[in-house]
């Protein structure tokens, strides 16, 4: 059974992903599917890419904000179900702490929805 670090949470953010081949740049637009601190799985409908290959992930939310390079640099480590899993092998603190308060944000949000939907909204 797989140990992990960080809970990984449900939440679906649009991502651009990088990668760069002896042709040029390839760029594929996804949504995750799933995200903790450590890494993310991404929906990319059956592309997939080399093993362990490095590719620059951007979340299209932090794009535009006040962070300098909202990037990570990730390890591309198999191909799941519905896309591929990635490892965050590189970001600067504060891409960091935006990522964690998107997913901070998403889960409140779902918490009220779920107390609203039951009831239970105090």
């Amino acid at each position: 059974m797989e140990q992990r670090t960080w809970k990984r949470d449900s939440i679906a953010l649009d991502v651009e992903i990088s990668m760069w081949r002896p042709d040029g740049q390839v760029v594929l637009n996804c949504k995750t599917l799933d995200v903790s601190m450590a890494g993310a799985e991404l929906l990319t409908y059956d592309v997939t890419f080399p093993k362990h290959r490095v590719l620059e992930i951007r979340f299209t939310q932090m794009c535009g904000k006040t962070l300098k390079r909202p990037r990570i640099l990730a390890k591309f480590l198999r191909k799941t179900n519905d896309g591929i899993a990635i490892q965050f092998r590189k970001a600067d603190n504060e891409t960091l702490k935006f990522l964690q308060k998107m997913i901070l944000k998403d889960k409140f949000i779902n918490t009220k929805i779920n107390q609203l939907r039951y009831g239970q909204v105090s």
